[in-house]
This record gives C-alpha cells, sequence and structure tokens, in this order.
C-alpha cells in the first residue's frame, strides 16, 4: 500500500549530491520517484555543474512538487554537499542517493518498515548490486554490516576488521535526527568509514536480506577519476592545500574523536578503544609506509 503524501514534512528524505551529472542524474531521479513508498521530498543539491545538470534538475522539479532543486554557485566538495542535504532535510528519515546510482522500487519502504518496528536502529540498509555504464549487473555482495549487538563496543569491534573498500551502507537510509548528531561526512578521504563506526556507537544497523540498491561502476566515478590521496582529498575539499594526507593515522585520530564523543558509558569507551588498538596492530605496515613517505618528503614540503 502507498502512503499519502504528508502535506506537512515527508517521512523520508532522500538527498542527492551532484557535480556534473547529466549522464546517469535522470535514471537515479526516476528510481526514486517510482518508489511504492511515496511519502518523500528528494532534495537535489548541486555543486555548481557545468553541465547539463541543471536543466534536469528544473525538469523533475517542475514535473513533481515532491522534488525540489538547490544551487551551490560554485564546487564546494563533496563534503559540503552531502552535508547541505542533511541540514534541508525534513524527513524523520534519510538518505543519500549518488547521481548515477539506482533503487529498487521498494528500497525505501523496506528501510522504513524496518526502521519503524525496531526503535534500536538507527541505519537501515540493503546489500549492493554492482551494475556497469548500461545498468547490467556485475557482482552482488552483503557487506556484513549487521550489527545487531545491544553493546556498542561490539559493534564498534565488529566493524573495524570490515572497514575496507566499499562503503556501500553508507547510502542505507538513517534516522535523521541520529545522522545529524554525528559530524557526518568529513572534508578527508574515507570519511564515509568514520561516519559508519559513529553510527555503530549510536545504535543498531540493520541489513537487509534482499539486494534493493544498485551501485554504479564507471569511469567517471569519484574514486576512478580520483586515484591517488591527494586527489580524493581535494575531491572532498577544493579549498585544500596542503600536502598527501596521511590517511591511516587520520583515521586513527578520527576513531578516537568519535569513542570520546560517543553517548556512551566511559567502560564501553575503554572497550572501543581496546577494539581500535588491536586494529592498529593490523595496520602497522600502512601506517610504518605512511610516516616514512612523510619523513622522506618533508624536507621537500617545506622548502
Amino acid at each position: 500500500m502507498i502512503p499519502a503524501i504528508s502535506h506537512v514534512s515527508p517521512i523520508v528524505t532522500v538527498g542527492v549530491p551532484v557535480y556534473n551529472g547529466e549522464r546517469y542524474l535522470a535514471r537515479a531521479i526516476e528510481s526514486i520517484l517510482a518508489q511504492r513508498f511515496a511519502d518523500l521530498e528528494v532534495i537535489i543539491s548541486d555543486n555548481g555543474s557545468t553541465d547539463g545538470t541543471a536543466d534536469i534538475c528544473h525538469r523533475y522539479a517542475q514535473q513533481d512538487r515532491r522534488v525540489r532543486y538547490v544551487r551551490n554557485e560554485r564546487n564546494m566538495g563533496a563534503a559540503f554537499n552531502y552535508n547541505r542535504l542533511v541540514d534541508l532535510a525534513r524527513g524523520r528519515y534519510f538518505k543519500w542517493m549518488a547521481h548515477d546510482d539506482l533503487c529498487a522500487p521498494d528500497l525505501i519502504g523496506a528501510c522504513v518498515a524496518i526502521l519503524e518496528r525496531e526503535p534500536a536502529v538507527v541505519l537501515c540498509y540493503a546489500p549492493t548490486t554492482f551494475i556497469d555504464e548500461t545498468g547490467r549487473p556485475l557482482r552482488t555482495i552483503r557487506d556484513g554490516f549487521h550489527f545487531r549487538d545491544p553493546r556498542p563496543s561490539d559493534r564498534f569491534r565488529r566493524f573495524l576488521p570490515l572497514a575496507r573498500g566499499w562503503m556501500n551502507p553508507v547510502f542505507g537510509v538513517y534516522r535523521t535526527d541520529v545522522l545529524r548528531q554525528t559530524q557526518r561526512i568529513g572534508r578527508y578521504p574515507s570519511s564515509d568509514m568514520i561516519l559508519i563506526a559513529d553510527i555503530t556507537l549510536r545504535g543498531e544497523i540493520h541489513e537487509l536480506s534482499e539486494s534493493l540498491f544498485f551501485r554504479r561502476e564507471h569511469r567517471e566515478m569519484s574514486v576512478r577519476a580520483n586515484p591517488s590521496a591527494l586527489e580524493r582529498q581535494r575531491w572532498f575539499d577544493p579549498a585544500y592545500r596542503g600536502r598527501a594526507p596521511l590517511v591511516h593515522w587520520q583515521w586513527i585520530a578520527e576513531y578516537l574523536r568519535i569513542i570520546r564523543c560517543a553517548p556512551i558509558s566511559l567502560g564501553e569507551k575503554i572497550r572501543c578503544v581496546t577494539a581500535l588498538t588491536r586494529w592498529v596492530r593490523w595496520t602497522r605496515r600502512e601506517l610504518l609506509g605512511e610516516a616514512i613517505t612523510a619523513v622522506r618528503y618533508a624536507p621537500v614540503l617545506r622548502k
């Protein structure tokens, strides 16, 4: 059954950050508007696109009153654009939707059903099917972030060894009030990983059984268009003018920060730090490599 559309505020806000996304944007918007769960709003935040993105957005905003279009006059970086959408959201639940991805018609409804039924769950997401430029399925993966443990430290401990590669749960459906309590997307590479870690400290995560989310792999996607750490840093924050970040060292600092700020007991924080210490041992090779690189190039960078 399709719920009636709320005239006061929608149940779900879908935020679409986009920059020069004319190739895939229309299909992404269509997949949201085709959701069987209709009580939603779609906010598209255009990061100063220079292609036909604005025309596409204006067209959908005129056709469907659930669509709202906002635009930054210049590219403010991915972090700013993602976080702006959270600020603008009116829904009780929130979902980011990349401009090149697709959703099955039942995705949002299935996630909302879990969130309505399970008050301890703060993020619900579906397994991911990767698709190519034409929409052909490539592979389906279960991310394994089904963390229904009541203790925050157990959820955090289970998260750490999985925090590699694609962070697909970031495109799930959140409780908006909980998401706003986090630092959201930071201005540094892999900040989506830190966000999901923060979420584990604030509530349970539920992974659906059916793959209802389709993530597109193509040459222009951010991780391929920005292969180096410095390029990814500037994708998140174009104003960044420093050297390549010490990614793994920054992760440690951010993990410690979210543990310190989490609304959990001192005992739980100690357990989280203990789990992080074990994780540091697993990544010592990367940490050492970054430290050596920083020392080697420091004299050059000071000139």
